[in-house]
């Protein structure tokens, strides 16, 4: 199955409010070419969370099919291609190395947050249908607001109930959650985020 992975970040949680001036996470997370950017930006805590997102989203997307890869933000590096400006949105596109070969990455940053959506191919990012809720305030049950969010627009893609579904994340199957739909498991790949005032999903409507 084609791999698809997401990640978001709340640039306003306060845990990811001046990280870039951490230089002992800095040195563990980014190569020295990705400090360099970061370093180089007009905005280097919201670059420093691109980055970190659209390592994130890779390994998401990989980790399904493999569960045993690592997950050492080092080995994904990122190579921003492109920027360009769309509204309020900086969008980044680029490349993710993984430890299982190269990733497509999308990455769109605002005040509020960053978003990376990752797939094999750029046509495979194209497809994919992703959405981002912005929330109230911070809430405990975000996974669960992911979920029924996510839900509802497979349900609009299969022509179905949201009754009909479910999305399980399985002990003996680490990695990315999985569609149940009326009791049998669906060969689609899904990812789900979730940050502070974020939830977010991606999936491959290709893989139902």
């Amino acid at each position: 199955m084609p791999p698809v992975g997401n990640d978001i970040v709340d640039l306003a949680d306060a845990e990811n409010i001046g990280k870039s001036r951490d230089k002992r996470f800095c040195r563990r997370v980014f190569n020295v070419e990705e400090l360099s950017m970061i370093a180089g930006s007009a905005r280097p805590d919201s670059f420093l969370w691109a980055i970190w997102a659209a390592k994130e989203a890779a390994y998401k997307a990989i980790s399904r099919s493999d569960p045993a890869v690592c997950s050492i933000p080092k080995k994904y590096p990122v190579i921003i291609e492109a920027e360009s400006v769309r509204g309020i949105s900086i969008c980044l596109e680029g490349k993710v190395a993984t430890p299982r070969g190269e990733l497509i990455v999308n990455i769109s940053m605002d005040e509020d947050m960053v978003y990376a959506v990752a797939a094999l191919t750029a046509e495979a990012l194209r497809r994919i249908v992703s959405r981002v809720e912005r929330l109230d305030a911070a809430k405990d049950d975000s996974s669960d607001i992911a979920r029924k969010i996510s839900l509802e627009e497979i349900a609009q893609c299969l022509g179905c109930r949201t009754d009909d579904l479910s999305i399980v994340k399985k002990k003996r199957r680490p990695g990315a959650p999985f569609i149940i739909f009326r009791g049998n498991e669906l060969p689609a790949e899904i990812s789900l985020s979730h940050d502070g005032r974020f939830v977010a999903f991606a999936f491959d409507p290709e893989t139902f």
